[in-house]
């Protein structure tokens, strides 16, 4: 099965012009997954081959639980699902949602995710059926590498997120585009294009010339908008464990594993992103056993999987006292470790802020102020640069190192002998740390 070179560069052309939702790292796949799904559907044997497929379950049955597939680049090409593909459609995953949720041999669904992200086009459908299966049935997104971008969003509507080892990442709550400017080559080659249009953004973002500033501000605004979109998505799916918006933004589209190797931290878990590790087994261990696949009080569904200590798996089918008793502990000791980790980065942001009022360029002949504003006051970084450029370098003409306090000599501009007032103070003549005090008075 081969493709035309020119439907190759048609598809990747496309996909160039389109915001994705991948993570970056592995763009290309979605490149080469949308150019392979092209060329499924353009040839006839596959394509329909890949017909007669669709008309049965696509999905593995194991005590009950169905087993769905995402993995690969998501594409809104073709009805592909399967190792086979090395690729997933949106469309096929909603139709096997859809059929295992009306599958009244079916009692929960596992959404076995290894996926980088995909396509826009097509991402909503697939996220819908998830969570119209849900509504029906318990389902479970078990992440055995990657769920990132797209992959997430797809794997945030399910009940619950397990992470399969402390190596699998979730994340990449981001969206991106490319604009490709080619007027360099044509340029080279002697090659002219002139666009006639109708409507004063009709041919916004052409790839014939460079990126004007107004366009490329529109473009970003949609981008800004998708990721919104795709935050609050993710919220409403994580919403009944704690997961916001904002919380959602504030990631700024970095991946997290289920194990920190510096800290020790399940970062993904605390970043309620994820909600426990533990292998496919024991996720159907856990929905088959003991009356599983029923809702919970809360309307959810309960895996009893483990979210601590790494290695560690909580039996299926315990006792509901000593699973509450879990729960409320699993609770105290995240909020210890969300207490320590705050501590620790705040200690980290303090460190940076004294790194960069002291070793400024307005902290040169300044060091002694610099030193007090850093230690003494709450200004930021910048607010201290501002502070300190207005203040004299020690040594300038005339004026006295800023540490040399005027009562040093108590007589001082003084006939009667009495210690000087503020009054008239020059700067240099007020201690670093009496200066840090009135700038941060004068802040306030």
């Amino acid at each position: 099965m081969t493709l035309n070179p020119n439907v190759a560069a048609e598809a990747v052309a496309h996909l160039a012009a389109r915001p994705l939702l991948v993570h970056e790292a592995h763009a290309l796949e979605v490149v080469q997954a949308y150019i392979n799904a092209e060329a499924v559907i353009r040839d006839p044997e596959a394509s329909a081959a890949m017909a007669a497929a669709g008309t049965k379950a696509r999905y593995q049955v194991e005590r009950g639980v169905a087993i769905i597939p995402i993995t690969g680049p998501l594409v809104s090409r073709g009805d592909m699902i399967g190792d086979g593909y090395r690729m997933t459609s949106y469309g096929a995953i909603a139709t096997e949602f859809a059929r295992a949720a009306d599958d009244p041999s079916i009692r929960a669904i596992v959404a076995a995710v290894n996926s980088p992200g995909g396509t826009v086009e097509g991402v909503l459908g697939a996220a819908g059926a998830i969570r119209a299966a849900r509504a029906a049935k318990p389902v479970v997104a078990h992440v055995t590498s990657m769920a990132a971008s797209a992959g997430y969003w797809l794997a945030s509507q399910a009940d619950e997120i397990v992470l399969a080892d402390d190596l699998a990442q979730v994340g990449s709550i981001g969206v991106y585009t490319m604009h490709m400017d080619i007027s360099g080559l044509l340029e080279k080659v002697g090659v002219q294009i002139s666009l006639i249009s109708s409507g004063r953004h009709k041919v916004d973002g052409h790839p014939f010339a460079p990126l004007p500033s107004d366009v490329r501000g529109s473009i970003q605004q949609e981008i800004d908008d998708l990721r919104l979109m795709f935050a609050r998505e993710v919220a409403a799916g994580r919403s009944a464990r704690g997961l916001t918006s904002d919380l959602a933004l504030a990631t700024e589209a970095r991946m997290f594993r289920a194990l920190n190797v510096a800290t020790g931290d399940r970062e993904a878990i605390a970043m309620k992103l994820a909600d426990s590790v533990g292998t496919r087994a024991a996720v159907l261990a856990s929905l088959t056993s003991n009356g599983r696949g029923s809702r919970r009080i809360d309307g959810g569904h309960s895996m009893g999987m483990n979210a601590g200590a790494p290695g560690a798996e909580t039996s299926p089918g315990i006792l509901k006292a000593d699973h509450d008793a879990a729960v409320a502990k699993a609770r105290e000791d995240g909020r210890a470790e969300g207490h320590a980790a705050g501590l620790a980065e705040g200690r980290k942001a303090e460190r940076e802020r004294r790194a960069a009022i002291v070793g400024s360029e307005e902290a040169q002949g300044r060091e002694a102020a610099a030193a007090a504003l850093a230690d003494t006051t709450d200004l930021s970084a910048d607010e201290a640069k501002r502070a300190l450029a207005a203040m004299p370098k020690a040594g300038a003409a005339g004026i006295p190192p800023l540490a040399q306090r005027a009562s040093d000599d108590p007589s001082a501009g003084a006939p009667d002998g009495s210690r000087p007032t503020d009054k008239g103070k020059s700067g240099a003549a007020y201690s670093a740390e009496e200066l840090a005090a009135r700038v941060a008075g004068n802040r306030r």
